[in-house]
C-alpha cells in the first residue's frame, strides 16, 4: 500500500480493509486466503490507479490496493456524507460519519462483493429498480470493496461515481505502467541484542520485515517499544502479545482479533518467535546515495532495563548483467 502520512487515513485504512475482507470471508465462500496465486491478475496493461490529477475533497482519500485483487479503499475522517455509485449509477454504499451502510437492493453492491463483480440474486434480475434497503453495517469511517473494472484488462481508464457531501464527483481510474525496477532498499542489523536469550534478524533483503525470537535461556519478558516508548508487542513465556488498540496494531501486519479497552492484549503466537512490519524499516532516505538508520528499542517488562537494535537502510542497485 502506498505510504500515507495522515494518521487517520493510514489507521482507516487499514480497519476498512480488515472488515472488509472479513465481510466477504462470510458470503463468499470460494476465498480462503488474502494472496492467491493468481493474485497478479488484472495487471495486464498497466496498475489500475487513481489518477495523479484527481482532486478530493479535504477528509476523503481514495486508493486502488492489492490484497487478494486489486480493490478500492476509501477512507475518511469520520465526518463526511458519501455515498459511492455503482456502474448503474445507483448508491450501493453509504457513509454518514462514521457509520457505514449498504444498500442490499442494489445490484452493485452485490457486484462488489468479489474481484471479478459478485452474482446478483434473481430477485434484483428480475426487479433492478427495487425499493432500496440501507442496512449499517459497522461503525467505520472507512471501507474496501470490489469493482469489476479494475480487472478489466482491456478497460484503459473509467470514472468511479460518487456523492460527496451531496456533490456529484467523478474520480478517474487509469492504468499506469509500473516503473522498471532498478534496485531496492535494503535494511541491515548492525547490532547484537543486549539481554540473554533475545535474538533478532532481519530475515529478507527488502522490505519492513523484522524478526524477534524469545529463547528458553531469557531470564525475563520483553516489550518492544514504539517511538514514543510506548509497547506494542510483547514476547512473553506463553507466546507472543500484541497491544490491539495501539496505533501501529493494524499495520504490523500481524493477524489478530480485536481485544478491548479494559484487556486490549491479544496473543498472536503460541511461540517465542514473531515476524511482522516494523515501520521504522521504512525510513528511506531522499537520495539513494545516502544512507538511513533505524532503532527498535526493547526492554524487560518487569525492570527498566533497555536495549536498542539498531539498523541501517541502503540503497541496493540491480544490476543488469545483459549490459
Amino acid at each position: 500500500m502506498p505510504v500515507v502520512k495522515t494518521n487517520w487515513v493510514k489507521k482507516t485504512l487499514g480497519a476498512c480493509l480488515a472488515f472488509s475482507f472479513s465481510t466477504l470471508l462470510i458470503s463468499s465462500p470460494f476465498v480462503t486466503n488474502t494472496a492467491f496465486a493468481h493474485a497478479e491478475h488484472g495487471s495486464e496493461g498497466g496498475i489500475p490507479t487513481v489518477s495523479p490529477k484527481a482532486k478530493l475533497p479535504k477528509g476523503i482519500s481514495l486508493q486502488v490496493v492489492k490484497t487478494n485483487a486489486y480493490q478500492f479503499a476509501l477512507a475518511t475522517d469520520g465526518q463526511q456524507q458519501i455515498e459511492i455509485l455503482g456502474e448503474d449509477k445507483r448508491a450501493f454504499l453509504r457513509f454518514d460519519g462514521d457509520k457505514l451502510y449498504a444498500d442490499l437492493n442494489a445490484t452493485g453492491w452485490h457486484r462488489s462483493r468479489q474481484p471479478g463483480g459478485g452474482p446478483v440474486p434473481d430477485r434484483l434480475k428480475d426487479n433492478p429498480k427495487m425499493k432500496p434497503n440501507w442496512v449499517l453495517l459497522n461503525k467505520q469511517p472507512g471501507y474496501g470493496w470490489y469493482d469489476p473494472r479494475l480487472i478489466k484488462e482491456d478497460v484503459a481508464h473509467f470514472n468511479l461515481s460518487l456523492l460527496s457531501n451531496g456533490k456529484p464527483l467523478n474520480v478517474r481510474i487509469e492504468r499506469i505502467e509500473p516503473k522498471p525496477m532498478t534496485g531496492y532498499w535494503r535494511p541491515l542489523l548492525i547490532n547484537e541484542p543486549d539481554f540473554t536469550g533475545l535474538n533478532a534478524m532481519v530475515p529478507g533483503l527488502s522490505g519492513n520485515t523484522f524478526m524477534l525470537s524469545r529463547l528458553g535461556t531469557a531470564k525475563g519478558e520483553f516489550q518492544v517499544l514504539d517511538d514514543q516508548g510506548q509497547p506494542f508487542l510483547e514476547l512473553r513465556k506463553d507466546g507472543v502479545w500484541l497491544n490491539s488498540m495501539h496505533a501501529w496494531a493494524n499495520s504490523v501486519e500481524l493477524f489478530h482479533n480485536p481485544g478491548t479497552d479494559q484487556s486490549p492484549w491479544v496473543k498472536v503466537s503460541e511461540t517465542g518467535t514473531v515476524t511482522y512490519a516494523d515501520p521504522r524499516l521504512d525510513n528511506k532516505p531522499e537520495k539513494t546515495s545516502e544512507t538511513g538508520s533505524w532503532v527498535i528499542p526493547v526492554k524487560l517488562k518487569d525492570g527498566e532495563q533497555q536495549s536498542t537494535l539498531n539498523g541501517e537502510l541502503k540503497w541496493q542497485a540491480i544490476v543488469d548483467k545483459e549490459k
